[in-house]
Protein backbone atom coordinates (compact mmCIF):
# COMPACT_ATOMS: atom_id res chain seq x y z
CA UNK A 1 0.00 0.00 0.00
CA UNK A 2 1.22 3.16 -0.78
CA UNK A 3 1.26 5.99 1.43
CA UNK A 4 1.49 9.79 0.70
CA UNK A 5 2.25 12.60 2.40
CA UNK A 6 -1.39 13.74 2.44
CA UNK A 7 -2.29 10.43 4.08
CA UNK A 8 0.43 10.95 6.77
CA UNK A 9 -1.31 14.15 7.16
CA UNK A 10 -4.69 12.38 7.91
CA UNK A 11 -2.81 9.62 10.15
CA UNK A 12 -1.40 12.65 12.55
CA UNK A 13 -4.81 15.04 12.62
CA UNK A 14 -6.92 11.62 13.20
CA UNK A 15 -4.25 10.35 16.09
CA UNK A 16 -4.28 13.67 17.74
CA UNK A 17 -8.23 13.55 17.87
CA UNK A 18 -10.33 10.81 16.17
CA UNK A 19 -13.60 13.02 16.69
CA UNK A 20 -12.34 15.35 14.18
CA UNK A 21 -15.46 16.12 11.60
CA UNK A 22 -14.32 15.45 8.29
CA UNK A 23 -14.90 18.94 6.64
CA UNK A 24 -11.94 19.95 9.35
CA UNK A 25 -9.74 16.89 8.98
CA UNK A 26 -10.04 17.78 5.21
CA UNK A 27 -8.82 21.51 5.84
CA UNK A 28 -6.55 20.63 7.85
CA UNK A 29 -4.82 18.29 5.20
CA UNK A 30 -5.46 20.52 2.23
CA UNK A 31 -8.55 18.46 0.66
CA UNK A 32 -12.08 18.75 -0.07
CA UNK A 33 -14.18 16.85 1.81
CA UNK A 34 -15.19 13.68 -0.55
CA UNK A 35 -11.57 12.77 -1.20
CA UNK A 36 -10.78 13.07 2.05
CA UNK A 37 -13.23 10.75 3.42
CA UNK A 38 -12.51 8.38 1.07
CA UNK A 39 -8.86 8.41 1.81
CA UNK A 40 -9.52 7.57 5.54
CA UNK A 41 -11.99 4.52 4.40
CA UNK A 42 -9.25 3.30 2.36
CA UNK A 43 -6.81 3.59 5.51
CA UNK A 44 -9.21 1.82 7.90
CA UNK A 45 -9.89 -1.13 4.70
CA UNK A 46 -5.99 -1.69 4.39
CA UNK A 47 -6.04 -1.66 8.45
CA UNK A 48 -3.75 1.37 8.64
CA UNK A 49 -6.46 2.77 11.61
CA UNK A 50 -7.30 -0.19 13.41
CA UNK A 51 -10.20 1.68 15.43
CA UNK A 52 -10.90 5.02 16.79
CA UNK A 53 -10.74 5.47 20.48
CA UNK A 54 -11.39 7.70 23.39
CA UNK A 55 -8.72 8.55 25.77
CA UNK A 56 -10.58 8.32 29.51
CA UNK A 57 -9.37 9.85 32.73
CA UNK A 58 -8.82 7.08 34.96
CA UNK A 59 -8.40 9.33 38.20
CA UNK A 60 -11.72 10.58 37.77
CA UNK A 61 -13.51 7.43 37.26
CA UNK A 62 -11.43 6.49 40.53
CA UNK A 63 -8.44 4.80 39.61
CA UNK A 64 -5.74 6.32 41.47
CA UNK A 65 -2.39 4.05 40.92
CA UNK A 66 -1.08 3.07 37.65
CA UNK A 67 2.13 0.24 37.21
CA UNK A 68 4.07 -2.08 35.37
CA UNK A 69 4.69 -5.16 36.16
CA UNK A 70 6.90 -7.82 34.78
CA UNK A 71 5.77 -11.73 34.96
CA UNK A 72 8.27 -14.45 34.87
CA UNK A 73 6.80 -17.49 34.53
CA UNK A 74 8.32 -21.23 35.75
CA UNK A 75 7.51 -23.03 32.68
CA UNK A 76 8.03 -21.53 29.26
CA UNK A 77 6.19 -23.63 26.83
CA UNK A 78 3.12 -22.34 24.86
CA UNK A 79 0.54 -24.18 26.91
CA UNK A 80 1.74 -21.93 29.89
CA UNK A 81 1.95 -18.85 28.05
CA UNK A 82 -2.24 -19.49 26.96
CA UNK A 83 -3.05 -20.22 30.24
CA UNK A 84 -1.54 -17.02 32.07
CA UNK A 85 -3.08 -15.51 28.98
CA UNK A 86 -6.50 -16.52 29.57
CA UNK A 87 -6.45 -16.13 33.09
CA UNK A 88 -5.39 -12.32 33.03
CA UNK A 89 -8.22 -11.56 30.45
CA UNK A 90 -10.82 -11.69 33.16
CA UNK A 91 -9.26 -9.22 35.25
CA UNK A 92 -10.23 -5.61 34.43
CA UNK A 93 -7.56 -3.61 36.14
CA UNK A 94 -5.13 -5.09 34.04
CA UNK A 95 -5.01 -2.91 30.81
CA UNK A 96 -2.26 -4.29 28.80
CA UNK A 97 -0.49 -6.97 28.39
CA UNK A 98 2.73 -7.62 26.20
CA UNK A 99 4.92 -10.35 25.65
CA UNK A 100 9.06 -9.27 25.64
CA UNK A 101 12.22 -10.58 25.93
CA UNK A 102 14.71 -9.96 28.52
CA UNK A 103 14.44 -11.17 32.21
CA UNK A 104 10.60 -11.21 32.31
CA UNK A 105 8.27 -13.20 29.88
CA UNK A 106 5.15 -10.96 30.49
CA UNK A 107 4.65 -6.74 30.88
CA UNK A 108 1.40 -6.01 32.73
CA UNK A 109 -0.09 -2.28 32.71
CA UNK A 110 -2.13 -2.06 35.45
CA UNK A 111 -4.79 0.33 36.73
CA UNK A 112 -6.10 0.11 40.32
CA UNK A 113 -8.39 2.13 42.49
CA UNK A 114 -5.91 2.17 45.37
CA UNK A 115 -2.97 0.46 46.62
CA UNK A 116 -4.91 -2.21 48.47
CA UNK A 117 -7.09 -3.48 45.05
CA UNK A 118 -2.98 -3.49 43.83
CA UNK A 119 -2.29 -5.63 46.16
CA UNK A 120 -5.22 -7.92 45.98
CA UNK A 121 -4.50 -8.18 42.74
CA UNK A 122 -0.95 -9.09 42.57
CA UNK A 123 -1.01 -10.87 45.87
CA UNK A 124 -4.54 -12.99 45.79
CA UNK A 125 -4.38 -13.21 42.00
CA UNK A 126 -1.30 -13.24 39.87
CA UNK A 127 1.19 -14.88 42.73
CA UNK A 128 -1.85 -17.10 43.00
CA UNK A 129 -1.42 -18.47 39.87
CA UNK A 130 0.21 -21.94 39.85
CA UNK A 131 2.66 -21.48 36.46
CA UNK A 132 4.02 -17.29 37.84
CA UNK A 133 7.56 -17.86 39.62
CA UNK A 134 8.27 -14.07 39.58
CA UNK A 135 6.26 -10.75 39.90
CA UNK A 136 7.62 -7.13 39.64
CA UNK A 137 6.35 -3.92 40.27
CA UNK A 138 7.15 -0.35 39.25
CA UNK A 139 4.52 2.10 40.32
CA UNK A 140 4.08 4.78 37.53
CA UNK A 141 4.52 8.44 39.63
CA UNK A 142 3.63 10.20 36.47
CA UNK A 143 3.44 10.10 33.13
CA UNK A 144 5.14 12.38 30.55
CA UNK A 145 4.58 11.10 27.30
CA UNK A 146 2.06 7.87 26.18
CA UNK A 147 1.29 7.87 22.69
CA UNK A 148 0.30 5.49 19.93
CA UNK A 149 2.43 5.68 17.11
CA UNK A 150 6.08 7.05 16.94
CA UNK A 151 5.86 8.01 13.92
CA UNK A 152 2.76 10.44 14.09
CA UNK A 153 2.97 11.89 17.40
CA UNK A 154 5.35 14.23 16.77
CA UNK A 155 4.09 15.43 13.38
CA UNK A 156 4.45 14.51 9.90
CA UNK A 157 8.05 13.77 8.68
CA UNK A 158 8.15 14.23 5.15
CA UNK A 159 11.59 12.91 4.33
CA UNK A 160 11.32 9.31 6.56
CA UNK A 161 11.92 6.57 3.38
CA UNK A 162 10.29 4.66 5.74
CA UNK A 163 6.66 5.85 4.89
CA UNK A 164 7.15 5.62 1.34
CA UNK A 165 5.54 1.93 1.58
CA UNK A 166 4.05 0.56 3.57
CA UNK A 167 2.91 -3.51 3.89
Amino acid sequence: MEIDLIDRKILAELQADANLPNNELADRVGLTPAPCLRRVKRLVDDGLIKRYTVEIDNKQLGFNLSALVEVTLAKHTAQAARAFLKTIQGKREIVGCHMVTGDCDFILRIIATDMEAYRRLIWEDLHALENVQKVRSSIILETFKDQTSPALAAGVNTSSSSWTRMK
